[in-house]
């Protein structure tokens, strides 16, 4: 199989966020059904591309083959991370929501992030944020999205370890209606964070 452009960049786009949903897919490349169906069923035929239902109703996820990931500098997905399902769903729905907002910036995934931190020898030490935005006047802001609440300590360490990183100029929280208020009250002192609703 010859792949096209858009057969790369979808691949591309699938394995920066470690699996997505067809919807996101036809969202981020401007496609309709059946088209996108016939395109990603195209992918799974040539091994490049796994499509699997995780949740019953909902809609399926595709995630990259080792063969799939071959192509890329960073690996396939090793199985389905249930814990964090409908987190990364939202990063990725935060992410075509920012872009949209800032199409100067760019997005680098958290797959990236921790990548580069172990490239240069950093290990597993300190907080890795959802995503970062790259704002070409040298302003970089974390994203972290949250859905649930956590425990105060782990909290402040998370911020702690913000304060010390002097690139990143800003944090922006995006967090479910639940947790809005604790999340505000967590963060007054703190002005470089920024709270909002998801």
């Amino acid at each position: 199989m010859k792949m096209t452009q858009r057969d790369i960049d979808i691949l591309e786009f699938i394995n920066e966020f470690w699996f997505c949903e067809i919807t996101q897919i036809e969202q981020k490349f401007d496609l309709k059904k059946p088209r996108s169906y016939q395109i990603m069923q195209r992918l799974i035929k040539e091994k490049l591309v796994i499509h699997e239902r995780v949740f019953h109703g909902r809609n399926g996820i595709y995630y990259l083959s080792k063969q799939g990931a071959s192509h890329f500098d960073l690996p396939a997905m090793s199985n389905v991370p249930i814990a964090i399902y409908d987190h990364q769903l939202a990063i990725i729905d935060i992410y075509f929501k920012l872009m949209h907002l800032h199409p100067e910036a760019q997005w680098i995934s958290e797959r990236r992030l921790k990548r580069e931190r172990f490239a240069k020898g950093i290990g597993r030490l300190g907080h890795i944020s959802d995503g970062l935005l790259v704002f070409p006047v040298d302003k970089q802001i974390a994203i972290e999205v949250e859905l649930t609440m956590k425990g105060k300590l782990r909290l402040e360490k998370i911020f702690k370890a913000y304060a010390s990183q002097l690139e990143i100029k800003e944090i922006w929280y995006f967090c479910s209606p639940e947790i809005l208020p604790k999340m505000q009250k967590a963060a007054e002192k703190r002005p470089y964070i920024k709270i909002h609703r998801l």
